[in-house]
C-alpha cells in the first residue's frame, strides 16, 4: 500500500537514501530538512499517513514536533516513527513518552521499515479517523 510520508532528516546522504527507498518502494516521500520544514510538512494537506523523524536535527530536538503534533486533534492519529543514531534506553524512553509509535536506529534496517509500513493502515482524506 502506498503512503505519503514526510522524512524529517538533516543529514543530505541520508534524507536522499531514504527519499530512493521509499520511491523505489512505491511511496510518496516529502522531504523535511530542518525542523521548521518539518512543522510545515506535517500540517499540510494531504497529510502525511507517516512521519520519519530525525531526533537529533542539528542543536534542536525533533521530539518536539511530536510534542505539538500530538496535541493537534487532526495530526493526533498521524504515524510517527523516530529515527536516531543513538538508541539508550534514556532516549527511547524520551521517544515512547513524546508519543512517537515507533523508532528506527541508523542504519534504518529496510526490512523492518518496509515490515511496519505494510502494517498500516492509510485512513482515507477527510475521514474522522484522523
Amino acid at each position: 500500500m502506498k503512503h505519503r510520508i514526510l522524512v524529517v532528516e538533516d543529514d543530505p546522504a541520508h534524507r536522499e537514501l531514504l527519499k530512493s527507498w521509499l520511491e523505489s518502494e512505491g511511496h510518496q516521500p516529502i522531504l523535511a530538512e530542518t525542523l521548521e520544514e518539518g512543522f510545515v510538512g506535517i500540517a499540510s494537506e494531504p497529510l502525511p499517513d507517516v512521519v520519519l523523524l530525525d531526533i537529533h536535527l542539528g542543536q534542536k530536538n525533533g521530539l518536539a514536533l511530536v510534542h505539538w503534533a500530538r496535541r493537534q486533534k487532526h495530526l493526533a492519529s498521524v504515524q510517527i516513527a523516530a529515527v536516531t543514531r543513538l538508541a539508550s534506553f534514556k532516549e527511547l524512553k524520551s521517544v515512547g513518552e513524546a508519543g512517537c509509535n515507533t523508532c528506527f536506529t541508523k542504519p534504518i534496517d529496510f526490512r523492518a521499515l518496509r515490515e511496519y509500513l505494510a502494517g498500516l493502515v492509510v485512513h482515507p482524506a477527510g475521514s474522522s479517523s484522523r
